[in-house]
């Protein structure tokens, strides 16, 4: 399952009962092409949405131009393993969508990635290797946009990411594009000690 940005849906009006090839098509959404709209959510998809809802929210989208390069951010708490001996021990784990758009009419292609993770407990950590999930993505005129997803967790509630990726542009010449700097936070660390503060 993946996002799709709001400034990025094209009306569109299906004519197929199918319209998307999607192994889960059929069980989450129920033709109806007589009724507007053309297409419901079935009882399995709103369980399915209710079971992850909390990591399915987008609490934040951050964004940043670097010439002409849109890198959009956006993360996802996924929840925490609890342990028994201390709370301080629980991990936390985050999802964060990242989709680069080249709004040039320039090829570059990404090479590496420098990330920076400031942590509340004062621990800086940082990130790099060559390309994201083991792609070198080419962003070029013809296909502008490469997205992707990736995961991290730390033993803390609260962290700061941000950073950069190296495009390499057509003439060989490197660009050092800005990642925006993004929040990776427990929700629930914080509802909960808001309600003890409260009792």
């Amino acid at each position: 399952m993946d996002y799709v940005f709001h400034d990025d849906i094209i009306p569109y009006v299906p004519q197929d009962v199918s319209p998307i090839r999607n192994q889960y098509f059929s069980e989450f959404l129920l033709s109806t092409p007589d009724k507007d709209p053309p297409f419901i959510p079935t009882d399995h998809l709103r369980r399915w949405i209710e079971a992850r809802k909390q990591s399915l929210e987008v609490t934040s989208i951050h964004r940043e131009v670097t010439e002409g390069i849109q890198t959009t951010v956006m993360p996802f708490y996924m929840g925490r393993r609890v342990t028994e001996d201390r709370k301080e021990n629980d991990v936390r784990y985050w999802r964060y969508l990242i989709r680069l758009e080249n709004l040039t009419m320039d090829r570059v292609q990404l090479r590496e990635r420098f990330l920076k993770i400031f942590s509340i407990s004062g621990n800086l950590e940082s990130i790099g290797g060559k390309g994201v999930v083991g792609m070198q993505p080419v962003l070029s005129p013809e296909c502008p946009v490469f997205q992707y997803h990736s995961h991290i967790h730390f033993p803390v509630e609260w962290a700061h990411m941000w950073g950069t990726f190296r495009f390499e542009k057509h003439n060989g010449t490197s660009l050092d594009v800005k990642i925006p700097s993004f929040p990776l936070y427990d929700p629930t660390s914080y509802s909960n000690s808001s309600n003890e503060n409260l009792g």
